[in-house]
């Protein structure tokens, strides 16, 4: 099993590196290397890096849905550029979200937790709003409490 798992990550790291060119495949690489490192899984076709601690209960959020969560967003070297407030949760859009989020969040249901890693090029790229970095991989850690 193992074993199995194992050829299945790497195919699905071969087939994510195809999609990358150029210096995409320093990033991709960047991201393998801090996924592996901390026990995040590939679960989205897109190159989006998902580790679900919990999936939830019931239907999964579709673009049209209004997700309520809380969320930290930080880059590889653990830099937080933007979080909910312990109290105050985030109702979001989920169309109106980075593409990455967008992918990333559709794999929760009600009461999921979990850690989303996006490539810069399904985040902001080269035009990020004030406060986060150019061209950054971002991580987010969300805990979705209720799906509209």
């Amino acid at each position: 099993m193992k074993q199995s798992l194992t050829v299945l990550f790497s195919g699905l790291c071969l087939l994510f590196l195809s999609c990358f060119g150029g210096d995409k495949e320093d990033e991709f690489s960047e991201i393998t290397t801090y996924a592996t490192q901390n026990g995040i899984k590939v679960k989205d076709t897109l190159g989006i890096f998902v580790h679900l601690d919990e999936v939830g209960t019931g239907a999964k959020p579709n673009a049209n849905n209004t997700v309520i969560l809380y969320y930290k967003g930080y880059y590889l070297d653990d830099v937080i550029f933007d979080k909910t407030k312990d109290s105050i949760p985030l109702s979001l859009k989920l169309s109106s979200a980075i593409p990455g989020l967008q992918s990333g969040i559709r794999l929760f249901a009600k009461d999921g937790k979990g850690t989303i890693i996006i490539p810069s090029a399904k985040a902001y790229g080269d035009n990020p709003p004030f406060g986060v970095r150019k061209n950054a991989i971002l991580v987010y850690d969300i805990n979705i409490v209720e799906i509209n």
